[in-house]
């Protein structure tokens, strides 16, 4: 353990490149908020895409791009009246 220390001190530049890479992966690895989550969730999901630099995945309202696209297909669906169901949700899909 005190090898891998001394080359993480040794070679800060290396260092911090391997610790953003990390850092990058795990915030990229987090699931889209969904209609589901709660606030908290959407608040981290923000701030940390934010501070890992993600800033199109944190600042993102495009609706297209986003994990609620067929809810929001089938809202405006109901609001016009048409009653028409456009997209379908599995089961799984809305939990």
């Amino acid at each position: 353990m005190n090898t891998i220390v001394g080359i993480y001190t040794a070679h800060p530049y290396i260092s911090t490149l391997v610790s953003y890479w990390v850092l990058s992966a795990f915030i990229g690895a987090l699931p889209a908020p969904t209609t589901a989550s709660n606030g908290l969730y959407k608040f981290l999901f923000g701030f940390a895409n934010s501070l890992g630099g993600n800033l199109l995945r944190a600042l993102s309202t495009r609706v297209e791009g986003s994990p609620n696209f067929q809810d929001a297909v089938n809202i405006q669906n109901a609001k016009t009246g048409t009653g028409k169901v456009v997209v379908e949700m599995p089961a799984e899909a809305k939990q």
